[in-house]
């Protein structure tokens, strides 16, 4: 073996190691670990070009010298599942998911009178332009056509002058924000299709980080096709009563969207994804986490690379220097100690710089690697630099960023501009000056909280948000979401690292394992545009602030989560297939105790208007992915009662898909029972209860809008269904309503939800059942002979709307009554062609519930005096007057 010895230390020796196996000729290599230590001797061969092709860095490093047989493969293989089954990180894929309102609270007004508002829409006169508040909007028109793609045009920088003054709005108002509310609305942000538009992240990642930094305050971003401002509005009122998962909610094709990160294999590729003397370029690399990328890359293909920086290189690499003596000089010489710091560092950057270029030339080859020196903020600088570099671009790398962490109140505006612009304006410049020959493939470096948003990084979440968006509408681009590096850049500082290991929050990733995921990303296929990476430290932060999110982001549409959550009233499906399924149900008093609380006769009684919700889950069980929205043809047959409490009741729920089609689905279901008698036996089978049809969508359905009664004419009336001795009694939990009376358009009440009460009984229901039963009791409010009001139990119900999503408990939390009406002021229950409605609305007019067509069965009367209690038999018996 000839060759020169050459002696190799440390990091760096691992980097001319893989420069002398992608060089020529032969040698032996001296390896000494510390400069004292007693050197090996590895006598290696070089890999033949095709080698060179086939391997990547990490299978040069671990066996150089592979054979091509069977033992050296399996060992390759052995040593690849380790490495990935240890890794720290997983891969995630950013997309858009249906999320279907769940209001939790009454809805306020869109804009406050006291808000201060910042827009770019022509005209808009609501609150106030200028000043402080506690509650600021922001509604940006990001309809021009020139903003569909990311490119400079003056739309462009006119948003990014209102996002600048987004943030110094913050900044103004921080100190008031607690308890107040922070809205951005961007208006023509995503396509009908749900694809967010590019400088949509702009304002997004912004919000997200905003939403950390004042959990006192209500801040959210509301993204929307071009749409009327009025939509926008009403859509903006309804979000800020409603539950959100992050705060981002995006409005495209009659749909709410949420974004999630959905866990993802890498796709395989067969082709490799630079072919031979590829040009790659990367703006920023040279240092940070972009280095060890570029010598995989370098190891791996040999491209031609282009490196742009702002560093102005030293002629040499030079020794490393030490802090203390280079300060004491500068300082001697007249520079103050900050001074002499910042030069340090220059220094030293400039310095790295210059080994991560002399290391990538040895991987590429003599004249393969070129650095160009640029800002690469400033256009023009780009546009020369590139107008240097001939042929065509395979990759751009766009890697640059920079971090200045601090609170709103604290950063200055700035740092908030410096660091923004290194990724969206060098973006920005990189696509200008590649117009007309456009990379094969673009790679940005992003991060994690681009996604989740973090504290003190509203400039970072905006920018790195805003390489989410661009790459979601440019073909063959995509935006790898970084958590930290545990060894390089930001994750590297001692500093950093004891506030990772303090928080618990972040992964710090290991070098090779961060070089291993770009590695099979770049050769994805197809790249996804937007992936994330983390770990176990990641999901438990993320869990631990919205523990529904991870749930979301599994991969299943939001609507399917009803299917995943528990369903109370089936035990067990005794069959299922695509178009039919029969599920059995045990009523026993062990579990139904709340029956007891609702006694027609003296005997505890499923409420009638339960069905809706046993339907609800018969046809999610059938249909997942959708939720129930109407309830038609309602028809209460028979009694569901426990007659003994030794004797459970076991009833069998049939559902059948009549029609499904892409808007919704269409289930009919039956509750059936066997008929027992006292001893035992059954003289009947499959008796029908209750049968009722159920229309499913993706989505719940907003409310229309209801103007309110004023109370003119209003006369208090006792509820007859919570009066000791009444034959149907309802105690507890079904004591629903309040402020009962008469008015002269109709009846009305008040809803009266027991909270606890509901999460004691009904936790998981999907239907506000509770409060249907209470707002179909308000119907029979009315006086008969000057002081009876009838006591009715429902047999039939035409129809029933459910709007927003809302549930019992939801509608528990509302901050602002939830009043209850019935029309005409004339309803008889008993009329076998009814005409009537009864509808339960929100403080802000919203209709929240709505049941058409009630017919009932009067089974006696309540004297509203007096208390008492006669049944119909006795009633019309005695004609009382």
């Amino acid at each position: 073996m000839s060759g020169a010895r050459t002696n190799l230390l440390g990091a760096q020796g691992a980097r001319e190691l893989i420069a002398f196996l992608e060089g020529g000729g032969d040698g032996t290599i001296e390896l000494r670990p510390d400069p004292g230590a007693r050197p090996r001797l590895i006598r290696l061969t070089r890999p033949t070009g095709q080698d060179a092709t086939d391997r990547n860095a990490t299978d040069r490093l671990t066996d150089p010298t592979r054979r091509d047989d069977t033992a050296a493969r399996d060992t390759a293989a052995r040593d690849t599942t380790e490495r990935v089954s240890g890794r720290l990180l997983d891969r995630h894929v950013f997309e858009l998911a249906p999320d279907p309102r769940r209001p939790v609270r009454a809805a306020p007004p869109a804009v406050p009178p006291d808000a201060v508002v910042l827009t770019n829409v022509a005209g808009f006169a609501a609150g106030r332009g200028d000043g402080v508040s506690a509650h600021v909007r922001v509604i940006v028109d990001a309809t021009d056509p020139r903003l569909r793609a990311a490119r400079w045009s003056q739309p462009a920088e006119d948003l990014l002058d209102l996002h600048e003054r987004t943030f110094i709005k913050a900044k103004e108002c921080a100190p008031h924000l607690d308890g107040g509310s922070f809205v951005v609305s961007v208006i023509g942000g995503v396509t009908e299709a749900g694809v967010p538009l590019p400088f949509t992240g702009l304002f997004t990642g912004l919000v997200k980080s905003l939403a950390l930094e004042f959990p006192g305050a209500d801040v959210l971003a509301t993204v929307h096709q071009d749409v009327p401002l009025d939509e926008v509005l009403a859509t903006v009122s309804a979000e800020l009563g409603a539950r959100r998962l992050i705060p981002v909610t995006y409005h495209a094709g009659g749909l709410r969207l949420t974004p999630r990160a959905v866990p993802a294999p890498v796709p395989p590729s067969e082709a490799p994804p630079l072919g031979p003397d590829a040009l790659v370029v990367a703006a920023g690399g040279a240092r940070g986490i972009g280095a060890p990328i570029l010598e995989a890359l370098a190891a791996r293909h040999r491209p031609r690379l282009v490196v742009l920086g702002s560093s102005e290189l030293p002629d040499e690499a030079g020794e490393e220097l030490d802090r203390s003596a280079f300060i004491r000089a500068e300082v001697r010489q007249g520079a103050s100690v900050p001074e002499a710091n910042a030069r340090f560092d220059r220094l030293g950057e400039a310095r790295q710089v210059r080994r991560t270029l002399a290391g990538l030339e040895r991987l590429c080859g003599p004249g393969r690697v070129r650095y160009l020196r640029c800002d690469l903020r400033d256009g023009g600088a780009v546009e020369r630099a590139l107008a240097t570099v001939d042929g065509p671009i395979d990759l751009l790398l766009n890697i640059a960023g920079t971090n200045r962490a601090s609170g709103v109140a604290a950063k200055s505006v700035a740092d908030f501009r410096a660091v923004r612009d290194l990724k969206v304006r060098a973006y920005l410049n990189l696509k200008q000056a590649t117009r007309g020959r456009e990379p094969r493939l673009w790679c940005n470096f992003g991060s994690f909280i681009g996604l989740t948003g973090q504290r003190g990084e509203t400039d970072y979440g905006a920018a790195n948000d805003f390489l989410n968006t661009s790459a979601m509408n440019a073909g063959g681009e995509f935006t790898i979401g970084w958590t930290l590096w545990r060894d390089l850049g930001l994750g590297a500082t001692p500093l950093m690292r004891d506030f990772l290991e303090g928080s618990g929050e972040f992964t710090p990733t290991p070098t090779e394992e961060g070089v291993d995921h770009f590695m099979a990303e770049l050769a994805a296929a197809p790249n996804a545009p937007v992936t994330v990476f983390f770990g176990d430290k990641e999901r438990a932060a993320i869990r631990a602030a919205v523990p529904e999110f991870l749930e979301f982001s599994a991969g299943a549409p939001s609507g399917a989560r009803a299917a995943t959550r528990p369903l109370p009233y089936i035990d067990r499906v005794l069959r299922r297939d695509a178009a039919e399924l029969v599920a059995e149900r045990t009523f026993s008093m062990d579990r139904d105790g709340y029956l007891d609380l609702h006694q027609v006769r003296g005997y505890p009684t499923l409420p009638g208007t339960f069905v809706p919700e046993l339907a609800a889950q018969a046809a999610v069980a059938l249909v997942p992915g959708r939720v129930p929205v109407v309830f038609e043809d309602l028809r209460l047959e028979s009694f569901l009662r426990i007659y003994r409490a030794d004797r459970p009741e076991v009833k069998r729920l049939t559902a059948r898909l009549l029609r499904a089609d892409e808007r919704e689905s269409v289930v009919a279901v039956k509750v059936l029972g066997d008929v027992v008698a006292p001893n035992g036996v059954t003289v009947a089978r499959d008796r029908v209860h209750f049968s009722v049809t159920v229309r499913l969508r993706d989505a719940p359905v907003p409310g229309p809008a209801w103007t309110h009664w004023d109370e003119h004419g209003s006369r208090p009336l006792r509820d007859p269904y919570h009066v000791p001795g009444s034959e149907v009694l309802l105690r507890e939990v079904f004591a629903s309503t309040t402020g009962t009376r008469t008015h002269p358009l109709g009846r009305r009440g008040r809803l009266a939800l027991d909270a606890p009460a509901l999460g004691r009984w009904f936790p998981d229901l999907l239907v506000p059942s509770v409060t249907l039963d209470g707002l179909v009791r308000v119907a029979v409010l009315e006086r008969v002979a000057g002081r009876w009001t009838p006591v009715a139990i429902p047999r039939s119900i035409r129809r029933i709307d459910l709007y927003g999503g809302h549930t019992d408990l939801t509608l528990a939390a509302l901050t602002e009554p939830v009043e209850l009406y019935v029309t005409p002021v004339d309803l008889d229950l008993e009329d076998p062609e009814p005409d009537n409605r009864a509808i339960a609305v929100a403080s802000s007019g919203e209709v929240l519930l709505q049941v058409k067509d009630i017919i009932g069965a009067v089974v006696g009367y309540v004297d509203q005096e007096t208390g008492e209690y006669v049944d119909r038999e006795r009633f019309d018996r005695e004609e009382r007057p």
